[in-house]
């Protein structure tokens, strides 16, 4: 399954709604994705990952390059929506010491 993204904004974050599978095939498309909001000047962006089925080194490498990306513009990148299996993978690589992940999507929509 391809990687689908659905967007909306809520005050100065802006959600990317990510369902499929973030891999080989889906990890240019989050790129390109965090590319446009952060040249649109959106630099707080939240990836909800309650629709991802897969997730990859590709992917990973995407959502870290996205990371680095809003945080040059003095800006941040979220992971909400994580499942016990993908809090596993950022667990085993320590990226959960670099990511803010698991606030709430109401808490962020304040």
């Amino acid at each position: 399954m391809n990687l689908e993204i659905h967007r909306s904004e809520t005050g100065k974050n802006v959600f990317l709604d990510l369902i499929g599978d973030l891999d080989m095939g889906g990890a240019p498309i989050l790129r390109q994705s965090v590319v446009q909001e952060v040249s649109k000047g959106n630099f707080f962006i939240v990836l909800d990952f309650s629709g991802i089925n897969f997730l990859d080194s590709a992917g990973l490498g995407a959502i870290i390059g996205g990371l680095r990306r809003a945080r040059s513009h003095e800006g941040d990148l979220v992971l909400i929506g994580l499942d016990d299996e993908l809090q596993k993978i950022f667990k085993l690589c320590e990226l959960d010491q670099i990511f803010k992940m698991n606030l709430s999507r109401e808490i962020l929509s304040e």
